[in-house]
């Protein structure tokens, strides 16, 4: 008996936890999933406890057998140890050990008979009951961990947004261009807010944003046009949140600062928003709708820095008095054009432009008067050319252009009206007698002939235009 004992002592010291510490922990081992979604707690009997608590009663008969077959007072004993034991571990139900140690007062084996089948069942009723009894402690207390669980699983996740917000700042620094911004912007707003089935930038110089990048739930190009929402936050600055039952629409403002940028085509400043449709509860989505907006602010400042490189590009590649492109850039953008006029086999022009008598012009009426004249023809060859064409002031007060055209008829024309509209502007509208003349040479870019071989033609045409007579067109074939 005393050896069936230290057998059940030593095999709850083996848990490594005292009666307190593991009823809480031994009662409650499911979770079952509710119709809903929603998590139930349920409650089992562990089987090692309901094994541990049927050894007790089973050591109790044996005990109490050893005393009908003439042990006598020492099998009571032995039950009282056994209960004691298995109390110490267990709780109430290892004292119905006690139970078969009646049958020692009479009533033979019958009786043992009865009272061990009735230890064995209180011994399982007690184990029932006390797990009732700790339900309502155990219970409640299981749920919060669980819950704590929970939120501390979303809170490390939501956390591990944040440095996405750094590597966004420095990727955006990096661009240098809108439409390279653009796409850097909808890439990374797609990882910090993975629940977006939709995420657009839009950007614009004035009025009329259009769609630089954008990408569906799956990563793919989404392009469209902006709405009215997205139209009002660009033009605005002011963000928008529309919510309906399962999704959050977020509209942030994209703005660079005010100032003006050289040889952009509105002289405005960019801006623009960021547009993204998020599937969720506002309030499972709080922590993406802030990071989103913290993103569009990042890109508003990245739009400015993008917006002084092209700052810069401008006051490097244009002419300073006139805002045409310079000598290099123009001839570095000339083979771009020469390439995709082949390409889409499209007829392409090219002519040379000089001011008649500039410095007469000078010393009649001042280097102030002679600049607003040289002014003055850059915007009216700038007005006569189309956005697919190129103008710039190739030194001094000459100037080149290169324009595809439809009709390799229409050069002459095209170069009358170049002419002519210098001929009909006036530098000084103070002084509306002050009128300059120009004289052009024009060519054809011929099969296989390079850029610089078709203005060395134009230059020619041009110098027989000077030769004879000046404000007049010469073409050469």
């Amino acid at each position: 008996m005393q050896a069936m004992a230290r057998m059940l002592t030593s095999s709850a010291a083996a848990q490594g936890v005292a009666r307190r510490e593991l009823l809480p922990l031994s009662w409650i081992r499911n979770s079952q999933v509710a119709p809903g979604g929603h998590t139930a707690d349920t409650v089992s009997l562990p089987s090692d406890h309901l094994l541990r608590s049927l050894i007790c009663a089973t050591a109790g008969a044996g005990c109490a057998a050893s005393g009908l077959m003439g042990l006598g007072p020492w099998a009571a004993i032995a039950c009282a140890v056994v209960a004691l034991a298995g109390g110490w571990r267990i709780g109430v139900p290892a004292f119905a050990a006690l139970l078969p140690a009646i049958s020692l007062l009479g009533g033979g084996w019958v009786m043992w008979s009865g009272w061990s089948a009735a230890a064995l069942a209180a011994a399982a009723a007690g184990a029932m009951w006390l797990g009732r009894l700790e339900d309502g402690r155990v219970l409640p207390m299981r749920r919060q961990l669980r819950d704590a669980e929970r939120e501390r699983a979303d809170l490390d996740r939501q956390i591990g947004r944040f440095p996405l917000l750094l590597d966004a700042s420095v990727a955006l620094s990096a661009a240098r261009e809108i439409d390279q911004f653009a796409a850097v912007l909808a890439g990374r707003a797609r990882k910090i807010a993975p629940e977006a089935s939709e995420v657009l930038v839009f950007l614009a110089r004035g009025t009329d944003p259009a769609c630089r990048a954008g990408l569906d739930r799956e990563g793919r190009q989404l392009l469209r046009e902006p709405d009215a929402d997205e139209r009002y936050v660009a033009q605005e600055a002011r963000a928008l949140l529309r919510r309906s039952p399962g999704e959050v629409r977020v509209i942030a403002p994209l703005r660079a600062d005010r100032r003006q940028v050289q040889g952009a085509a509105t002289g405005e400043a960019p801006r623009g928003a960021l547009s993204l449709r998020l599937a969720g509860s506002d309030d499972g989505l709080r922590v993406a709708i802030e990071l989103t907006q913290a993103l569009a602010r990042l890109g508003g400042i990245a739009l400015a820095a993008v917006e002084l490189v092209e700052q810069a590009r401008g006051m490097a590649l244009r002419d300073d008095l006139t805002g045409l492109l310079g000598r290099h850039e123009f001839l570095r953008r000339l083979d771009e054009l020469v390439a995709q006029s082949r390409r889409m086999r499209t007829p392409l022009a090219l002519l040379m432009c000089d001011m008649d008598h500039l410095k007469r012009y000078n010393d009649a009426y001042g280097h102030p008067a002679g600049d607003l004249a040289l002014r003055t023809v850059a915007e009216a060859l700038q007005r006569l050319v189309p956005a697919a064409g190129l103008a710039c002031r190739w030194g001094g007060e000459e100037f080149a252009v290169a324009i595809p055209i439809a009709d390799p008829g229409h050069l002459d024309e095209l170069g009358e009206r170049m002419r002519t509209a210098i001929a009909a502007a006036k530098p000084d509208p103070d002084e509306p007698e002050r009128r300059v003349t120009a004289s052009f040479g024009a060519t054809l870019l011929h099969e296989g002939e390079g850029a610089r071989s078709a203005l060395e033609r134009a230059d020619r045409g041009l110098y027989h235009a000077k030769a004879a007579g000046r404000d007049r067109l010469v073409v050469v074939a």
